[in-house]
């Protein structure tokens, strides 16, 4: 995503809409995989925090708030982790625009390839695009960014297709807290990390760097 410049103002404005604009915002940092090792080691799941040699520290809410100016209030970010009705290649058509062609090679389980929805906005938005189309773009972006900044899986070139539902209104779209989200993803996947024989960690990374 750090190749990626968006400067369609129709999709700013969405990114805006969503309060994301922080996240949007935010530079991309290489990741010190070494750094990031080495705090995993003194992590404690009982306690959340890093068992440092001058006491514990940990990642906080206000943390996230100032370094991704993310929303820690309004709704939670809760939501079935399966589509109900049909089937994902359905949601995806949907809300993303693409065609049933390739699943295999897109759609992982209940993930997409974040390559694939950067291949889905590579070119930019025709000017007489419809608000469908902007829409479906903006998904792309949007989705990529989050795969990409706050809730990175472990394979690091996936993202879940549950975050479709809170993109599903973007004309009045709800208010969600996505920092205590992103912090709850992070807290679980370190907690994950730090079992004996765990070598990956998903979530972001940059907040545990930072």
């Amino acid at each position: 995503m750090a190749h990626i410049q968006m400067q369609d103002n129709r999709v700013i404005d969405i990114i805006k809409l969503v309060r994301l604009e922080g996240l949007f915002r935010a530079p991309s940092r290489e990741i010190d995989h070494c750094l990031i090792s080495a705090l995993v080691e003194q992590w404690r799941p009982e306690t959340h925090t890093f068992h440092l040699p001058h006491g514990e520290m940990s990642i906080t809410l206000q943390n996230v708030e100032v370094i991704f100016r993310l929303p820690i209030d309004s709704k939670v970010l809760v939501g079935p982790t399966a589509v109900v009705d049909g089937d994902w290649s359905q949601l995806r058509m949907e809300l993303l625009g693409f065609t049933p062609a390739n699943d295999n090679k897109t759609l992982v389980g209940q993930r997409i390839l974040i390559s694939r929805l950067i291949d889905a906005i590579a070119k930019p938005l025709p000017y007489d695009a419809t608000e469908i189309q902007i829409q479906q773009y903006a998904r792309c972006y949007i989705l990529a960014l989050l795969g990409d900044k706050l809730f990175m899986d472990k394979s690091r070139d996936k993202v879940h297709l549950m975050f479709l539902e809170f993109l599903r209104n973007l004309h009045d779209p709800p208010q969600y807290s996505w920092g205590s989200g992103c912090l709850a993803w992070l807290y679980r996947e370190l907690c994950r990390a730090s079992e004996k024989g765990a070598s990956q960690i998903g979530g972001a990374c940059t907040l545990v760097q930072y």
